[in-house]
């Protein structure tokens, strides 16, 4: 799939989720605290949602629903933020009269036997779940292909915690196994992601939800027939052969990684140039090591390339990359956004990592449902690494050093 198709598609999916999170925008520094599980009781919260309209000219009927968790956020008003047992994410208004219940003294996600058992229920027959040491793989491709996705997984948690602990040596440790869906055939993941996300991933071959906490890609060894890859080794030998579709379904992991491991948080203000950046420095693909994602930061030859030809046409814009991800969101600048995210990522992890450190460690503090103002991003950004001048300036001349 081409470059351009994933970003549009992904980025879009980045801005439904966002925007489906305006509704809680007043839940802010007024409400109560971000805290940690142990603090917090396990609670049902009955609320309003609009239903379906029995016409076009009758005003949907409200259902009641309830959702189990903890408040991790709580507005002046009565809105919520609510962590559901499965990690999931969901904003409430005040409008939508929520109520409230202790039903435990603390409380506790789902164990892994608990949620193994819930993703069979909710995606049905058919599905099977691969369990790892930091995974539930939970797919209806086969035994093969799901336990290529664990041992894939497995090999970027491995490196992606081996990077990080010899510069946050606290990082967090997930309090249930992340969890991925691999349905068998596109046609189905395109019908899983209509409801799940909206639609808003377009042409993507797999996303993560930041409402949902899950990965959710699809077999792409091919279509049900005598050419499908069935076999953890065939499918391993299809890889080979398209790399840079696997690095799409590791970008989307390692997002899950960094907003499970302490270094974003899922709703906060995270700029799109950091999260996108950090996705792409940890894609380039590493196929063939049985231990380890071991080329993390190598130099990625599609990414630069991109880069270089819009360097050649115009001067980098660091200042608008950071201060909003308007470009990120308008399709006839995304592709670009992406290059300029990528250098810029690429520059500061290889010759600012002190800098990069502390500016991560401030990211990491930010709260759900508190924004930055386009002046206080780059205020944050110049305050860590100095002018976006300068920093233009100097990143030009790294990049025009790099060789595939």
């Amino acid at each position: 799939m081409p470059w351009s198709q994933y970003q549009f598609g992904h980025t879009l999916r980045v801005l439904r989720e966002i925007v489906a999170c305006l509704c809680v925008l007043f839940l802010c520094l007024g409400g109560r605290p971000f805290l940690h599980a142990a603090d917090e009781p396990l609670v049902r919260v009955t609320y309003q949602s609009p239903g379906q309209p029995t016409s076009p000219d009758t005003p949907p009927l409200h259902e009641e629903k309830a959702v189990e968790g903890r408040i991790r956020v709580q507005a002046v008003d009565g809105g919520l933020l609510v962590e559901d047992r499965q990690g999931g994410l969901w904003p409430i208004t005040a409008g939508q009269s929520p109520v409230t219940e202790t039903i435990a003294p603390q409380y506790t996600p789902l164990s892994a036997e608990e949620l193994n058992a819930a993703l069979k229920a909710e995606l049905g027959e058919g599905f099977e779940v691969f369990p790892t040491t930091h995974y539930l793989v939970c797919t209806n491709a086969g035994r093969g292909y799901g336990e290529w996705c664990g041992r894939l997984f497995e090999r970027l948690h491995a490196g992606f915690q081996r990077f990080w602990k010899r510069r946050i040596p606290n990082l967090e440790v997930p309090a249930q196994p992340l969890v991925a869906i691999a349905f068998a055939t596109q046609k189905e993941f395109q019908a899983f992601q209509l409801a799940d996300a909206g639609g808003q991933v377009g042409a993507a071959q797999g996303y993560f939800s930041a409402r949902t906490n899950r990965m959710v890609l699809f077999n792409q060894s091919g279509e049900a027939g005598p050419g499908r890859a069935l076999t953890a080794a065939q499918i391993q030998k299809q890889a080979l052969r398209n790399p840079m579709a696997i690095a799409t379904v590791i970008h989307e992991a390692v997002h899950q990684l960094s907003f499970n491991m302490g270094l974003q948080t899922r709703y906060a203000d995270n700029p799109a140039w950091f999260s996108e950046g950090l996705a792409m420095y940890f894609e380039t693909p590493d196929l063939e090591a049985q231990s380890g994602w071991r080329t993390i930061g190598k130099l990625n030859t599609s990414r630069l390339g991109q880069y270089r030809k819009l360097a050649s046409v115009r001067p980098l814009e660091i200042r608008s990359l950071i201060a909003t991800d308007d470009r990120f969101r308008d399709p006839a600048s995304a592709v670009d956004a992406y290059a300029e995210a990528w250098a810029l990522h690429y520059y500061l992890l290889e010759t600012q990592k002190e800098k990069y450190d502390n500016y991560l460690k401030n990211l990491g503090k930010k709260q759900p449902l508190q924004w930055n103002t386009p002046d206080q991003r780059v205020a944050d950004f110049e305050a860590a690494f100095g002018a976006t001048s300068d920093v233009e300036l100097a990143l030009t001349k790294y990049m025009a050093r790099r060789s595939p």
